[in-house]
């Protein structure tokens, strides 16, 4: 079975002692590294309504080799942090547990790392339980949730088994007390741009177009196990985890609960939310900049096409290579596409077979590498709300736009996403 092969290949040593609850069916994953205010986050997990299932929270503690007293003194407080929040929990069906990760080599210390130490055992935990339920949920130490999120998950893996993983509505705060207001403006225009790129992704009709963040995904121990486990990545270990399971179909979108990830500016990753905040209080200019619209455009005719690619020769292909634009065309040049469309055809028979394996090819990654050169040398990135209000009106999505609000259109972006 997978998780024999996963665990025996790593002869997994498990790390936490205490006794596997025969109900196990819920484990939340929480990396902290230097985390202020965990208390918080592990006390929204305690406010969650109860489940039929037993439920443990495991916080990976972990810093890297080197560091600061200060840090060092953190990790000690938090570890201690957590087992005083289990003693007030009190349940048997809800436990809460720190793992030490203290002095990670500095090579792989980081987000993806901690993720993987507590994803590990939190399958293998569930692995021990009778619980026809094993999820595997991820969450951040500065996050917070609505009470029913638990409650949800559990309803989500009941009336669906065969779910392998889910993405799950995230909001993250647009104004507050806690921060300065640049922030607040900051991550409304960042979130915009989450929400903008799945949304043109989807618009162009490319299949794997899901949110992948961090605080907010959960998977099942099986499927945790199946794809490999978590990768050790510093940032990006979200997009990178998810994506190998997306495409195999038996992903969802669990919009009936919430999470809501702090806007807080980081230093500790060189890309996502954290590192893309303080870039923004840094810039002079109040606008986040993203991939222009422009850039995504190309893609609509050449996906809705693709089905002529299938049995196409030499000739035939040359032929559709030459209809794509220029930044298109020399794209696909530059990363073999004649003898990729070949070998496609030559291991499917049927059109539906066909689409599937192209998209196997030309997915979420090539996407990725296709809009950054894009961005480079053909359409530069521009200031999001502008290209928002644009694929609004194409997606005919509901907003106020005079004057044009950040907030009035992140807000009319959730409420289509989440039909709300």
């Amino acid at each position: 079975m997978a998780q024999s092969y996963y665990f025996g290949r790593q002869h997994y040593v498990p790390r936490l002692l205490a006794k596997v609850n025969d109900a196990l069916g819920i484990v939340v994953v929480i990396p902290a590294y230097n985390e202020p205010d965990l208390w918080q986050s592990l006390q929204s997990l305690m406010d969650c309504q109860t489940t039929d299932c037993a439920v443990e929270v495991i916080v990976v503690v972990n810093y890297p080799e080197g560091s600061t007293d200060e840090v060092v003194a953190n990790a000690e407080a938090n570890i201690q942090l957590v087992q005083r929040a289990n003693d007030i929990k009190n349940s048997e069906y809800f436990r809460l547990y720190a793992i030490d990760a203290s002095n990670l080599t500095k090579k792989h210390a980081g987000v993806g790392l901690a993720r993987k130490i507590g994803m590990d055992e939190a399958a293998w935990r569930l692995f021990q339980s009778k619980s026809h339920l094993k999820v595997v949920a991820c969450f951040d130490a500065d996050a917070t949730c609505s009470d029913n999120y638990l409650a949800e998950l559990e309803k989500l893996w009941s009336t669906s088994p065969e779910t392998e993983a889910c993405s799950i509505r995230y909001e993250h705060p647009m104004e507050g007390d806690e921060f300065d207001g640049k922030v607040y403006q900051g991550i409304t225009q960042y979130e915009l741009h989450l929400r903008y790129y799945v949304q043109a992704c989807r618009y162009v009709g490319h299949p794997f177009s899901y949110h992948t963040v961090g605080s907010s995904m959960a998977c099942s121990a099986t499927a945790y196990t199946r794809y490999g486990g978590m990768n050790r990545n510093k940032a990006g270990e979200d997009f990178y985890f998810l994506q190998k399971i997306i495409p195999h179909g038996r992903f969802k979108e669990l919009n009936a609960c919430c999470i809501f990830p702090s806007p807080r500016p980081s230093y500790r990753v060189p890309f996502g939310t954290g590192r893309a905040i303080t870039s923004y209080i840094s810039n002079r200019e109040d606008m986040y900049h993203t991939y222009s619209l422009d850039s995504w455009m190309p893609l609509k005719p050449f996906f809705e096409n693709i089905h002529e690619l299938h049995q196409a020769d030499a000739t035939k292909c040359q032929k559709i290579l030459s209809m794509q634009v220029p930044c298109l065309r020399e794209f696909l040049k530059s990363n073999r596409f004649e003898e990729n469309i070949a070998e496609i055809n030559a291991n499917t028979s049927t059109p539906e077979s066909f689409q599937k394996r192209f998209f196997l090819w030309f997915d979420a990654f090539l996407l990725l590498k296709y809009l950054n050169i894009a961005a480079e040398k053909c359409f530069p990135k521009v200031p999001v709300t502008a290209e928002a209000h644009r694929l609004a009106n194409l997606l005919k999505i509901s907003f106020q736009p005079n004057p044009l609000s950040d907030k009035c259109l992140l807000q009319a972006y959730r409420r289509w996403e989440y039909c709300l």
